[in-house]
């Protein structure tokens, strides 16, 4: 068995021990590290770090600086040339309606049909033939001053038009009366009275024609008319009568603005009398 003998200690000089002169060796090495980061520090690596940190500092600026509100006029001059095109072509919309919707207006008849709406006056020329029972037949003529008016149709009238013909007097002998429609209300009950009397028809260019469809004699209402004499006694003493006019009876015309030519024929409603009125 080997026995470890301690070494005397001199006074004069030391050896440190081969621990000590490793960690020694260790420090040394430590310290030379040190001193080599601390020479790349101060060389182009700090250069890199510093530029790193300049880069990444910029960015920050840019983000949160106001210079963002300098490009709003960029946008306003975006925007502008936008806004004054949309204006243009609203105002060139808004012309092309309103010439359109003239147009339309300009298309459109003053009234629904070619018939011209207004009031003639002049003379009717009137002719009744007639036989009474045991009489002998007979013929009356008259001239009687008369007024024609046309206009829109009245209440729920199927004409395109309304027409109206009568003698300015309607007591003489000879005396007519046509109207093709009526509306109005019952004096009697209040309700409302809407009747048609004539089916009228036009060729859009002022000519027409018609039939007497619905005496309106059972409704007592029937106002296409003719007064002509009838007899008090047998075959004597004639006197002026109303006769209403059959649906046999038929109209037709031709009116412009400044004239007017109409021609009325039929039978009276109890087949006695024939007629025709003529207005040229």
């Amino acid at each position: 068995m080997t026995q470890l003998q301690k070494e005397p200690r001199s006074n004069g000089s030391r050896r440190p021990r081969p621990l000590t002169r490793r960690l020694v060796a260790a420090l040394s090495c430590c310290l030379v590290g040190v001193a080599a980061v601390s020479a790349c520090g101060d060389g182009d690596g700090s250069g890199e770090a510093e530029s790193a940190t300049s880069t990444s500092s910029t960015p920050t600026i840019v983000v949160t600086s106001s210079e963002p509100a300098t490009d709003t006029p960029l946008e306003a001059d975006t925007s502008e040339p936008a806004y004054a095109e949309e204006s243009e072509a609203d105002e060139d919309s808004y012309a092309t309606d309103s010439e359109t919707e003239s147009g339309d207006e300009d298309d459109v008849p003053e009234d629904g049909s070619g018939v011209p709406h207004g009031e003639w006056t002049g003379t009717a020329q009137v002719t009744v033939d007639f036989a009474d029972p045991g009489c002998a037949a007979d013929s009356r003529s008259y001239a009687l001053p008369a007024t024609l008016i046309i206009d829109e149709p009245v209440g729920t009238e199927g004409n395109s038009f309304h027409l109206s013909w009568a003698s300015d007097d309607q007591t003489a002998d000879g005396a007519f009366g046509v109207t093709s429609a009526q509306s109005g209300t019952d004096t009697v009950d209040g309700e409302s009275v809407e009747i048609a009397y004539w089916s009228l028809t036009d060729d859009g260019d002022g000519s027409f024609s018609g039939q007497l469809t619905d005496t309106a004699a059972a409704a007592g209402a029937s106002l296409n008319l003719l007064f002509v004499p009838k007899p008090l006694f047998q075959c004597g003493t004639y006197t002026s009568f109303p006769y209403g006019m059959n649906t046999d009876t038929t109209i037709e015309g031709s009116i412009t603005d400044d004239s007017a030519s109409v021609t009325l024929s039929g039978t009276t409603v109890d087949g006695t009398r024939s007629f025709r009125v003529e207005w040229s």
